[in-house]
């Protein structure tokens, strides 16, 4: 069933409103009316208190594209907008990233050179400069940020030595299967360590059969001079 538009109420009301003057001489300067033609000056009242009721929707916001400036500091990157703090006798002084550059006082300027602008100029860079990344509310001390980027270098070394099947630094490397523990020595050795000690042992004990030989060739001789020396005797031949 088709619903019927909603009526608006009409109202038959007039009821003076006093104006400041200051304010209605402002309308009629931005309107040009004078401030005194009531009629004239009406429609804007009208439209002033309407977009006050309802104001507009505000404009769509594209968002910020993220900016690749900054500036390299060693391991550090400090991005656009990084505020730097120092201070010298208890009085802060700062600086900005702006683009690659560190900008004090519209002067580009070096860690170093920013640290030691007051003072006798032999102080740290990382452990006299505090730093605030864009987005943040926290100060922390350029040394903390270094220690912490240090950290993640060797973490993600350490992965990339695991994703590639080597022992990450400080890890030992697998032991060889039980297998393999368990063959001969000679077997993992190479031949030139290996052939001339068995030839060795092969000529060792050829000599020592060739010796052997010998000897009982010797002894048959001797035995057989023996023999015929007491048949001379027997004989009686001298």
């Amino acid at each position: 069933m088709p619903t019927s538009p909603k009526i608006k109420p009409t109202y038959n009301l007039q009821f003076p409103i006093r104006v400041p003057d200051d304010v209605l001489v402002e309308l009629g300067e931005f309107t040009g009316n004078f401030w005194s033609d009531s009629l004239a000056q009406e429609p804007f009242v009208i439209e002033a208190i309407r977009n006050y009721i309802n104001p507009p929707p505000p404009p769509s916001q594209q968002p910020a594209a993220v900016s690749e400036a900054g500036y390299q500091w060693k391991q550090v990157f400090l991005p656009d907008g990084t505020r730097l703090r120092a201070s010298f006798g208890h009085q802060p002084y700062f600086a900005t990233v702006v683009g690659a550059e560190i900008k004090y006082e519209g002067h580009a300027v070096s860690p170093s050179c920013f640290a030691n602008l007051h003072g006798s100029g032999n102080r740290n860079a990382w452990k006299a400069i505090w730093l605030r990344l864009p987005g943040s509310n926290e100060w922390l001390l350029a040394d903390v940020c270094r220690a912490a980027r240090k950290a993640a270098i060797v973490r993600l070394h350490k992965g990339g030595a695991q994703a590639g099947g080597l022992p990450a630094e400080g890890e030992r490397a697998p032991a060889p299967p039980q297998s393999a523990a368990r063959e001969p020595a000679a077997r993992h050795l190479p031949a030139s360590q290996t052939w001339p000690r068995s030839a060795a042992g092969q000529g060792s004990a050829t000599a020592a059969h060739d010796k052997g030989d010998q000897r009982k060739s010797g002894s048959g001789r001797s035995a057989r001079r023996r023999k015929r020396r007491a048949a001379k005797l027997i004989q009686g031949n001298p």
